[in-house]
């Protein structure tokens, strides 16, 4: 099963229910996987997400989740594996770390 790790978390303000802090998540999977960048936002019923090829994740109707979640940092490393160059896992997290002071959660997932 493929790993996948939440490098992004943010949340943004519902201004039309009371201001409610609706969260975004990008999550990375440096598995080779067809999938390997998963987007996610939204609670409960409401929550909706996909894991989407490389090229995909760099398309423009997923640049708010990037701003949101801080984490146009990934943008070069997707471009890179774009290019076939694989993502560098300790490089990203170590990046990460120092980012938010701490590990990333991790998953595993049957789809991928």
């Amino acid at each position: 099963m493929a790993v996948y790790f939440n490098l992004g978390h943010g949340t943004k303000p519902l201004v039309h229910s009371a201001n409610y802090p609706w969260p975004y998540d990008i999550d990375v999977c440096f598995d080779a996987v067809r999938h390997p960048i998963a987007f996610s936002e939204g609670v409960g019923h409401g929550s909706a997400g996909c894991a989407v090829a490389a090229p995909e994740a760099l398309e423009q109707k997923w640049r708010e989740h990037f701003e949101i979640t801080k984490s146009s940092w990934l943008i070069p490393y997707i471009e890179n594996l774009v290019r076939g160059i694989p993502l560098p896992r300790d490089e990203i997290v170590s990046r990460f770390i120092e980012l938010s002071g701490k590990e990333p959660d991790s998953y595993e997932s049957k789809f991928s």
